[in-house]
């Protein structure tokens, strides 16, 4: 799904005249002139709106007093429904399970962020992406749909690490199963094809169930910010 913050949109706007913003948004003239100061707001409202299949008039209104907090807020929960897709294919690659074997997965796992909008004051806690995890019956190690869906999480990092600036892949089992499987704690480092990090680490405790690893990818948690 295509994303635009808000400041993308003031740069659009800058280089866009009226009639070609009236064609993106489907606003009339009047609703333009109406909208004063707060052009880019309205504009930038609007656009997201078209964007997510939402009333244009309406998104013009939000976008006029939210400002770049819309922006954003749909920026991380695009990200979060992202998580959930990549969490729901990995488990999809496996197929259909043996009888009596499941694959585990938590809930996606979240973090809030402090927003302020440099334009209004004000200050929101937006919820942003942590992490993924999903449990694994080791008995599907070395299988097709095993090196499927572990293609997609690795995905899925690169991907985090080049929108966060870095990325972690965290994968466990318990001692008496990595013991079995010559499984060893260590911890790697790769670099993204645009030069961002992916920790990869290896542990090994008994807080993990036994006949399963766990694997855990986590994004690189965002730091208060401002936005425009």
């Amino acid at each position: 799904m295509k994303r635009l913050t808000l400041t993308a949109v003031a740069f659009t706007v800058a280089l866009s005249g009226c009639a070609d913003i009236q064609k993106q948004t489907g606003l009339d003239s009047k609703a333009l002139g109406a909208a004063g100061g707060a052009a880019v707001g309205c504009v930038g409202g609007a656009l997201l709106a078209k964007i997510s299949g939402q009333n244009a008039a309406a998104g013009c209104a939000v976008g006029a007093i939210a400002g770049g907090l819309i922006g954003f807020e749909k920026a991380r929960q695009e990200e979060i429904a992202e998580a959930v897709r990549v969490q729901q294919e990995a488990i999809a690659a496996f197929g259909p399970m043996p009888a009596g074997m499941q694959i585990k997965m938590e809930p996606i796992k979240t973090v809030a962020v402090m927003v302020t909008d440099k334009t209004t004051n004000q200050t929101k806690a937006v919820e942003s992406f942590d992490s993924v995890d999903m449990e694994i019956p080791l008995k599907l190690k070395g299988t097709a749909g095993y090196d499927s869906a572990l293609a997609k999480l690795g995905a899925f990092a690169v991907k985090k690490a080049d929108e966060r600036g870095a990325s972690n892949i965290d994968r466990a089992m318990s001692v008496s199963d990595a013991k079995t499987n010559k499984f060893l704690p260590e911890t790697n480092s790769t670099r993204t094809p645009k030069g961002n990090v992916v920790t990869v680490s290896k542990t090994v405790d008994n807080a993990t169930q036994r006949g399963v690893e766990r694997i855990t990818v986590r994004a690189r948690k965002l730091e208060s910010t401002v936005v425009s």
